[in-house]
């Protein structure tokens, strides 16, 4: 009985790893704050440049994404790789926040 147990156990263990190796095998690369720098729609590319500097010209999985978001050059956007390297989620960051200069304590104004 008790070796029937054992076995039980190590069965389920195999299992929970498998399942847990499955799910880390979706795992994506994602570079946020890129900027692009060029779109494709006959090529179904986008170009875009990293924080670090870095340039990238990768394939889209869905030739939808380039027009979903309404991406134009320069603008600011998170992008998601799929296992493949084929960009699979693009999100369109908002404009930058815009700080206006403020009257300082110090300043004394006539």
């Amino acid at each position: 009985m008790k070796n029937y147990q054992l076995t039980i156990v190590a069965i389920s263990l195999l299992c929970l790893l498998l399942g847990l190796s499955t799910l880390t095998s979706k795992a994506t690369t994602t570079f946020i704050r890129s900027t692009i720098v060029g779109i494709d729609q006959a090529q179904h590319t986008l170009t875009f440049r990293t924080l670090e500097g870095q340039s990238w010209t990768l394939p889209v999985a869905d030739p939808n994404i380039l027009t979903k978001e309404q991406l134009s050059q320069g603008d600011q956007v998170s992008i998601e790789l799929d296992l493949t390297d084929s960009i699979s989620k693009i999100i369109k960051l908002a404009g930058q926040p815009r700080y206006e200069q403020t009257q300082s304590r110090d300043e004394v104004r006539p």
